[in-house]
């Protein structure tokens, strides 16, 4: 058994060593080319072959010629034109017959149109409509100016920014407030921020009567302007208000413009948006007085600058159940639940004898202690809160006048305003 098993390894390594021989023979061989000749061209001048001779044969007995169409040429004869014309035809005009416009029925005269107004100015004539602010890139364009829909509106003056600008006055410290936190000197005007450089346009047409520094003016009697108001326009305009003068200031500027003596009209840039004086951001200080050119005869100029298409303005007064007017309190105007508008009642005098500049002057027309302006035309809830009670009445507002409101305890539901006598 033993042997057996040698003799069969022994066979085993005599196969493997017999393919590893033929394996190494093979790849040993020189490899054979095969060599195609390449094929030789006939001479140029040989003789066709048998098979050419006879397809070419076969071919012309089986042709039919194509007959040869006899087509009937005649010499070209160029068109004849027609004669120029010696006379124009002349288009003799037909009337046409048919139904002529109606005259117009005049329309007639509403009582409040006959408010008195700025002489100098036609009443409007137009609206221009916008499309919508998405097309035009910026807010609506206010109304045309003057604008006096109700015997108590005035809005004869233009915005003193461009319409691409920014327009809204600061919320914290409106006409009348003194400061969130009570801080600050009673505020006369509005403030309506905007980067430094942007232009600064006269409401309404006048003359310059002061064009410098506050910090320039000495003399006093004549007008009120002070160091904080920083680089200040004063201008007296051309029109007037129930025989009273209307002057109006613009302070904190970068840049003046215009120069005393100077004539303007409505629209003209007078000066650049700046932070002159004490201010704490760039903006424009805009002041309406009225009568005289004095700080103390500031009224709010949200009843004077014409509101943006499709938007009025709301006043009122907040008063207690004895009829005095209550200041510092918060007016809130809603919209299905939601907060539009807030701002503060005016600043009234604390104490018998106090300076008048101390305190906010209600308009002569409406009598207002609080003003909310450019609030699109719909029904909203108009609110406050006194002594822990809430009271709130819906209001309408209509686009392109005042929306007056009374709130208050016992105060009736529909306010009546000031006598516009």
């Amino acid at each position: 058994m033993e042997r057996t098993r040698h003799l069969q390894g022994l066979l085993i390594v005599v196969a493997l060593v017999a393919l590893v021989g033929l394996y190494l023979w093979q790849n040993s061989q020189p490899s054979v080319m095969v060599s195609i000749p390449a094929a030789t061209p006939p001479p140029a001048d040989a003789p066709p072959a048998d098979w050419q001779l006879a397809l070419e044969q076969q071919l012309a007995a089986a042709a039919t010629p194509l007959a040869t169409p006899d087509i009937g040429l005649s010499p070209f004869v160029p068109p004849t034109l027609l004669p120029t014309a010696t006379e124009a035809v002349i288009f003799q005009p037909v009337e046409i017959q048919g139904t002529p416009w109606p005259t117009p029925t005049p329309r007639p005269t509403d009582p409040a149109s006959t408010a008195p107004g700025p002489t100098p100015f036609p009443s409007p004539t137009g609206i221009f409509v916008a499309e919508t602010t998405a097309e035009l890139g910026f807010e609506l364009p206010p109304e045309q100016v003057p604008l006096s829909p109700h015997a108590n509106d005035h809005f004869w003056l233009m915005r003193p920014v461009d319409a691409s600008a920014n327009s809204a006055s600061l919320f914290y410290y409106p006409y009348g407030s003194d400061g969130p936190q009570n801080e600050w000197r009673v505020h006369h005007g509005v403030d309506i921020p905007n980067p430094v450089g942007k232009p600064i346009r006269a409401g309404g047409a006048g003359t310059v009567v002061f064009a410098g520094n506050g910090g320039e003016l000495l003399d006093t009697r004549e007008m009120d302007i002070y160091p904080s108001y920083g680089n200040v326009v004063v201008i007296e305009h051309d029109f007037g208000f129930r025989g009273q003068k209307i002057f109006t200031l613009y302070a904190h500027m970068a840049s003046i413009l215009v120069s005393q003596g100077q004539h303007v009209t409505a629209g003209d840039i007078i000066g650049l948006i700046g932070g002159t004086g004490d201010v704490s951001g760039p903006h424009v200080h805009l002041e309406v007085r009225l009568g005289e050119n004095r700080y103390f005869s500031a009224y709010n100029p949200l009843l004077w600058i014409a509101p943006y298409l499709g938007h009025g303005v709301v006043a009122g007064r907040v008063a207690g159940t004895d009829g005095q007017l209550i200041e510092d309190i918060t007016v809130t105007l809603s919209r299905r639940g939601r907060v539009v508008e807030t701002t503060t009642t005016y600043i009234q005098p604390r104490l018998p004898g106090q300076r008048r500049d101390w305190h906010a002057i209600p308009d002569p027309g409406w009598g207002e202690n609080f003003v909310l302006g450019d609030i699109p035309a719909g029904d909203y809830e108009i609110s406050v809160t006194i002594g822990g009670r809430r009271i709130a009445q819906p209001i309408t507002v209509a686009a392109g006048t005042t929306n007056f409101v009374e709130l208050g305890p016992g105060l009736a539901a529909t306010p009546q305003p000031v006598s516009a006598d």
